[in-house]
């Protein structure tokens, strides 16, 4: 998911698409309570196919431990308008928030400043392809109307393809390879 789709974003009043939380000259469009039922399936469509392909996103959220854990922290008198809200205004947090969030996060951890949050996106997809997703999975997960998309765009693993075309053309039975000089991985 992009972030806008997780957190909401703040746009003008006059952006077509409908919203009942409004802020000065600013309304929000996000993730709503809403949007998940009673098996903690959550659907939604992200922000950028909403006008064009419509391609939607379903999650089963009982599959993501960390995100029940969040949710589990919200008392069930609270879980209606916006997913996540400001504990100070009750409102959703600003758009430049995460991005300062982001930063502060990247810095502890270590993380170079060329990596930005979207990166995050495209690294799931291409764990999910090591891990024998298929194209389809990821990019219905993606909210890809077209699995081309997923795989030339998002999948950025360019070592596994490699490694399985030269395990074909010289290795054709999968044996006896040469061996590495001393110091190299094999993997």
């Amino acid at each position: 998911m992009r972030q806008w789709d997780v957190v909401g974003k703040w746009v003008p009043l006059a952006d077509k698409r409908p919203s009942s939380i409004i802020d000065g000259t600013s309304k929000w469009i996000g993730p709503m309570w809403s949007q998940i039922d009673e098996n903690m399936i959550f659907r939604y469509t992200p922000a950028k196919t909403q006008f064009t392909s419509g391609a939607a996103v379903t999650l089963d959220l009982r599959m993501l431990p960390m995100v029940l854990l969040e949710l589990g922290n919200v008392p069930d008198e609270a879980r209606r308008g916006p997913l996540i809200v400001n504990p100070r205004t009750g409102l959703p947090y600003r758009n430049w928030y995460f991005g300062e969030v982001w930063r502060k996060v990247r810095k502890i951890a270590g993380i170079k400043p060329e990596v930005w949050n979207r990166d995050l996106r495209a690294a799931a997809v291409t764990e999910g392809r090591q891990a024998g997703s298929p194209t389809d999975d990821l990019a219905k997960t993606a909210g890809h109307a077209n699995k081309r998309t997923t795989a030339k765009v998002y999948d950025r693993d360019r070592l596994v393809p490699l490694h399985r075309g030269f395990d074909s053309l010289i290795w054709p039975d999968g044996d006896h390879r040469p061996s590495l000089p001393r110091g190299l991985n094999q993997s």
